[in-house]
């Protein structure tokens, strides 16, 4: 009997059980990972294999004995024992095991978006919401999450066991991507095109804009009964409405040899060519017409234009994902899982969505504020700890700063560093930094490192080039705030800050493994 590997598969960080099921109606399992044969290059008949959940599926008819047998042998062999996560082989994910990470990258238009999703997600795995302006109640076993405000979101699981120095440990992503910002009036037109005046968020990779269609997200500000409560509506066209026309190459002789883009001139989107309709207020109107309110409803807006591209599995074995917004949606959508999948009898487990990282985070959403402060307190308060539990608390606990890493280019070698890089498909990469300017230190090294080897996931470690300065994280601002241990993290990716990103599967799936081992362990 021999087991032949087809494509690439995916399967949970936990094994519970192997059982045979009988018919498979109702939930349809698309998730093929081998086939077995008869050692000639023969397959039974309706023997492909599938995993759903946390079971292993067989076919209606079953499979002979001998088969059953030897596929139950080799998944104990290569795959799992009870206590250990899932080993990283190789992944094929499709249908519903892609659910979390692509419904994330295609739902996680704008920042409240993401936290949209977030909460959607939570609210199905039995988290139930406290609110960040009224009095915490959390009880021992619970699971919880709190949106302060619409763009920033913490979910945490508390242990069964009381105790006054509690273990936390936390994780932490960002919501927020380089986009094109709407101004407050936007409407001009050029050449007979209605345009819309925009403004750049974060730093984005400008020439890699051009000719995508843009969507349109954000939240939009009506009249409510109250003037200091207006109605805040999430909003998403969930269609293109704007393009970024490039040039044609006979009109820009330099632009395969150093054009330098103009942003205010060259990076205006165009949105139709309506005519003199394109006036002070058109924008308003279509808002109006979007939302099915009057114009006058319509007080602001904070909305933002997106890649509408949608996630691809790419690669002769589609081993890698193409999609815009990976970074750093891999990451919070990585988060998710893990925080669900991963309880402990004692202390606490906590991620934190942050806002506006692509711009600086000193914001009152972002990771250099006193939120998450805030919210830890309040948790303590309720576990009736006092300020000396507080601190003694934080001083023993571990955080993680999730965020997309740089991997080594094939056409750009010369861009990573010479000896301590990350490779695309060879697992997550610890960042490091002498000057700190990421939270790792060795300590936190050492225990992701332990984790590594005892539940089998692979990790690297990267440092940036002396000459080449690296992007800013969440990390060494949550440590300046609450002063513990950390370490930053990520998958290693191609050409983050791109309209579109590309990263491996299993890296994916590594980061998965890793976050939710650390919450466990």
């Amino acid at each position: 009997m021999t087991v032949d590997m087809i494509g690439y598969f995916f399967f949970k960080r936990r094994f519970h059980q192997i059982k045979q099921v009988e018919g498979l109606s109702g939930k349809q399992v698309r998730h093929k990972i081998f086939y077995v044969g008869d050692g000639n290059g023969k397959h039974e008949s309706s023997s492909c294999i599938s995993i759903e959940s946390r079971h292993i599926f067989f076919p209606a008819n079953g499979l002979t004995e001998n088969v059953y047998a030897g596929t139950i042998a080799f998944v104990k062999q290569h795959f799992i024992t009870e206590k250990t996560l899932w080993k990283q082989i190789s992944f094929y994910m499709e249908g519903e095991k892609m659910d979390t990470l692509f419904d994330c990258l295609k739902r996680g238009t704008a920042p409240e978006r993401v936290v949209a999703f977030a909460r959607e997600y939570l609210t199905g795995e039995g988290f139930e919401e406290l609110y960040y302006d009224r009095l915490f109640a959390p009880k021992l076993g619970g699971r919880y999450f709190i949106t302060p405000f619409p763009d920033v979101l913490f979910a945490f699981t508390m242990g069964r066991k009381r105790a006054y120095i509690q273990s936390v440990r936390m994780a932490f992503a960002h919501v927020d991507q380089p986009c094109f910002k709407v101004k407050a009036r936007p409407e001009f037109r050029s050449m007979e095109s209605d345009m819309l005046n925009v403004e750049v968020y974060g730093g984005m990779m400008d020439h890699t804009w051009f000719d995508r269609p843009l969507g349109l997200a954000g939240t939009v500000a009506l009249k409510g009964e109250d003037v200091f409560k207006p109605n805040l509506v999430i909003y998403d066209s969930e269609r293109p409405v704007a393009i970024i026309p490039g040039i044609a190459i006979h009109m820009q002789r330099d632009a395969n040899s150093g054009w330098k883009i103009d942003r205010q001139k060259e990076l205006m989107p165009v949105t139709g060519l309506s005519g003199a309709a394109w006036t002070e207020g058109a924008f308003a109107q279509f808002l109006a017409g979007e939302l099915d309110v009057d114009e006058s409803e319509i007080l602001s807006y904070d909305l933002n234009l997106y890649n509408f591209d949608e996630p691809q599995l790419v690669g002769i074995t589609e081993e890698l994902v193409s999609s815009p917004r990976l970074d750093n949606l891999a990451s919070v959508s990585a988060l998710l899982e893990a925080l669900v999948e991963g309880e402990r009898s004692n202390g606490i487990n906590l991620i934190g969505l942050f806002n506006h990282e692509e711009v600086g985070s000193f914001t009152r959403s972002g990771a250099d504020s006193e939120l998450l402060g805030g919210v830890l307190e309040g948790i303590f308060r309720t576990l009736g700890c006092d300020k000396e539990m507080y601190r003694a608390s934080m001083a023993g606990s571990v955080y993680l700063s999730v965020d997309g890493a740089h991997g080594a280019h094939p056409n750009y070698p010369d861009r990573c560093d010479t000896t301590t890089r990350a490779y695309v498909g060879k697992g997550v990469a610890i960042k490091a930094s002498g000057t700190f300017k990421y939270a790792t230190d060795a300590a936190v090294q050492a225990i992701l490192l332990g984790l590594s080897e005892k539940y089998d996931v692979p990790l690297q470690i990267i440092n940036d080039r002396n000459n080449i300065r690296g992007g800013s994280t969440l990390g060494p601002m949550v440590g300046s705030h609450i002063p513990m241990r950390g370490c930053d993290i990520g998958v290693p990716m191609w050409a983050m800050h791109s309209a579109r990103e590309t990263m491996a599967l299993s890296d994916y799936e590594a980061l998965c493994q890793l976050v939710t081992a650390f919450f466990v362990d």
